[in-house]
């Protein structure tokens, strides 16, 4: 489960941002709208067993869960891009030296980013390597 967490992380952190996104939009609007607008939303909530009136009690908790979603997509989806970004910063070079400088930073991020990333690394040394 692990392989499969870490090489898919991206997508993983998108969908339960936007889970996150519309479950908060769902609860914060019944929450709130005046209107009628949202009595599909009630009559789901009614089919809960233990449901109170109007679907309340679960709007509540998800108007807690949406938000909790909300930002750990973000967060593990952001963190993505920006390892990925400054990965791919450090391998984009020509000199050797700067490689080899670059090296354990490199394997690092390699271990947090998706299987690819190693070849990547492996890839770059043996094209150092064969240029002796």
């Amino acid at each position: 489960m692990g392989r499969f967490t870490k090489n898919n992380m991206l997508a993983i952190g998108t969908f339960v941002f936007a889970l996150g996104l519309v479950l908060s939009a769902l609860a914060w609007a019944n929450a709130y709208s005046e209107t009628t607008a949202l009595d599909w939303y009630d009559g789901v909530l009614a089919f809960i067993p233990g449901q109170g009136e109007g679907g309340q009690d679960w709007n509540v908790l998800l108007m807690i869960v949406g938000p909790v979603l909300l930002v750990t997509g973000a967060f593990y989806g952001g963190e993505q891009l920006v390892l990925r970004r400054r990965f791919d910063r450090l391998i984009d070079t020509a000199k050797k030296s700067e490689f080899v400088s670059n090296r354990k930073d490199l394997e690092d991020l390699a271990k947090r980013l998706p299987t690819g990333y190693r070849r990547r690394v492996e890839e770059k040394e043996a094209s150092f390597r064969s240029l002796r």
